[in-house]
C-alpha cells in the first residue's frame, strides 16, 4: 500500500454526539471525507446553513421522522460545487454549482 493511499483526506465539520445541548453541543471536527454512493454525488460545500429542522433533530422533536445516527452533522440547506459522481448519476456533472435543501 502507498503512502497516498494510507492518507485519508479530511474534512471539517460540525456535530453533534447526542439529543439536546444547543449550540453548545455542536463542536468543529474533522472528519473522513465520504465516498458518493450509487446515485449520490459529493459536493464541496461553500455554505451551509443550521436551520429551525436542525435545531428540533438536535432537540430529539423528529426523533419519528428522522432519527440521526450520532455524531450527527447537521446542514439540511447547502450550496456548492459537484466534485464527484457515482453510478446512476446522469443529471449532475462535476463543476456544477448546486443548491439543495437535505432530509
Amino acid at each position: 500500500m502507498t503512502l497516498a493511499a494510507m492518507v485519508t483526506k479530511l474534512m471539517r465539520a460540525v456535530q453533534y454526539n447526542s439529543y439536546g445541548g444547543g449550540a453548545s453541543g455542536l463542536k468543529h471536527v474533522e472528519v473522513p471525507v465520504p465516498t458518493p454512493k450509487k446515485g449520490e454525488i459529493l459536493l464541496k460545500l461553500e455554505a451551509a446553513t443550521i436551520n429551525p429542522v436542525d435545531w428540533r433533530i438536535q432537540k430529539g422533536k423528529m426523533r419519528p421522522f428522522f432519527p440521526p445516527k450520532f455524531p450527527h452533522i447537521p446542514a439540511t440547506d447547502v450550496a456548492g460545487e459537484v466534485v464527484e459522481v457515482a453510478k446512476g448519476v446522469q443529471k449532475f456533472k462535476p463543476g456544477d454549482k448546486v443548491v439543495a435543501y437535505l432530509l
